[in-house]
């Protein structure tokens, strides 16, 4: 019996290791879409806005402020890239895929006894 339950526990971590990495690829393409609209707007709208510190006019893409130095935090990162969301999606998607056909072989040989 305890084997079993031990069987089952190990079981319900891998689905839901398999859950987490498809949902991270999921995540990662949402956010490369939302990306290429960011791009998209951002040709189409290049407007001004004031720096929240010293008022003066500042481009909405600036990350820092070239009067007194504000930091806005929009530093590039692997969500911030179009390329890099398209990767890590694909990756994560296959992986998805990997341990899904991986966990039906061994669901097949799980014995419910």
């Amino acid at each position: 019996m305890i084997h079993n339950i031990s069987e089952m526990f190990g079981m319900l971590l891998f689905a839901g290791l398999i859950i987490l990495e498809f949902a991270l690829g999921l995540l990662s393409i949402v956010a490369m879409f939302v990306n290429i609209y960011r791009r998209l707007i951002g040709r189409r709208n290049s407007k001004m806005q004031p720096c929240r510190t010293c008022k003066n006019s500042i481009s909405s893409s600036a990350i820092v402020c070239p009067h007194c130095g504000e930091h806005y935090g929009r530093a590039s990162g692997l969500f911030n890239s179009i390329i890099g969301c398209f990767i890590f999606g694909f990756f994560s998607m296959g992986l998805g895929f990997y341990l899904l056909s991986e966990f039906l072989e061994t669901f097949e040989t799980f014995s419910f006894k």
